[in-house]
């Protein structure tokens, strides 16, 4: 007897492109980045599907898709996984209209997972070099400096980082703060973090001066431009990295590493420096708003390696 759930489901090109449209509409309550994504990666799907002629919904079809990708467009392992994972999205929404009733995506994996982060880490060395020298007699650099404090002792994103507003950082009960986040592909800040004792010094060194002369506004950006041009505007992603990526060049700890080492880099040193300080798979997974494991693993696999550059320093005051 033949298993209903496992039946494949002819569809023609025009019913397909009808749920390709009726899946971005879907698509538009998400971020803006993650609907130009699924739209892109889902074109080559509905190209590819009249070109195959007997792609049916079922587990097989999706592999067959997958040799494409690899074979025919020779794409890369991180952008197969892209176009592998809205495929899956997709086959999750034709399951929620009714249309299949598993999802033939969902056990197929996408491109191969890199072994290890392609950003380069820093040192504890280097840390100290990079915030010593860090010039906090203005709001500019105060605002620098705590941005990267932030991604370093927080473990913030650059899009966590660039989407807070200052109503974002509350107290707690305990006397300690958070500041809720929005992470990749969310559409609320739903995630609260920790600011630890570090960041919370030059987060509040970094208000107090932005603040001085203005009324205090809960929906004003956390880290707005000051440039003359655009003052006051949420900083665009270009901004934030060459506002961090001026700190790593003056440091003197980019030397000659301008693609592995980036503003990324922080929020990946202090992945490692969470283990290093002892911390389970599980607290770097939440704290550092990881969902996939060997993701998380990748830390702990680098923690002997940090150790034999440089010593781990002693607790200093910022």
């Amino acid at each position: 007897m033949v298993d209903e759930t496992q039946k494949p489901v002819k569809m023609t090109v025009k019913e397909l492109v009808a749920h390709f449209e009726g899946f971005l509409v879907e698509c538009e309550r998400k971020q803006k980045q993650t609907y130009g994504t699924y739209q892109r990666a889902l074109r080559e799907f509905i190209k590819w599907f009249p070109v195959d002629k007997r792609f049916r919904f079922t587990t097989r079809d999706v592999e067959r898709y997958k040799r494409h990708l690899v074979e025919k467009k020779g794409l890369q392992n991180v952008s197969v996984g892209t176009y592998m994972t809205a495929l899956r999205r997709f086959c999750q929404y034709l399951i929620d209209i009714g249309v299949l009733k598993v999802n033939p995506a969902k056990t197929v994996v996408g491109g191969r997972r890199p072994s290890r982060h392609s950003r380069e880490f820093l040192t504890y060395q280097e840390v100290e070099d990079l915030l010593e020298c860090v010039d906090r007699d203005s709001t500019q650099g105060r605002r620098d400096f705590a941005i990267i404090c932030m991604m370093l002792y927080c473990s913030l994103s650059e899009h966590e980082c660039l989407h807070a507003d200052v109503g974002d950082v509350r107290a707690r009960s305990d006397g300690s703060r958070l500041i809720y986040v929005m992470g990749k592909g969310k559409t609320s800040k739903d995630q609260g973090v920790i600011i630890s004792k570090e960041a919370e010094i030059a987060l509040d060194e970094y208000l107090e001066s932005r603040y001085r002369e203005e009324e205090h506004n809960p929906a004003a950006p956390l880290f707005p431009s000051l440039s003359n041009r655009t003052k006051g505007s949420r900083m665009t992603s270009r901004g934030m990295r060459e506002a961090v990526n001026r700190w790593l060049k003056a440091s003197g700890v980019k030397r000659g590493r301008d693609r592995r080492l980036t503003p990324f880099s922080l929020r990946h040193t202090s992945g490692v420096m969470m283990v290093d300080k002892g911390a389970t798979l599980e607290e770097v997974m939440t704290r550092m708003r990881i969902e996939w494991r060997p993701t998380a693993q990748i830390y702990f696999k680098l923690r002997g390696s940090l150790g034999t550059i440089a010593p781990k320093p002693k607790k200093k005051n910022l």
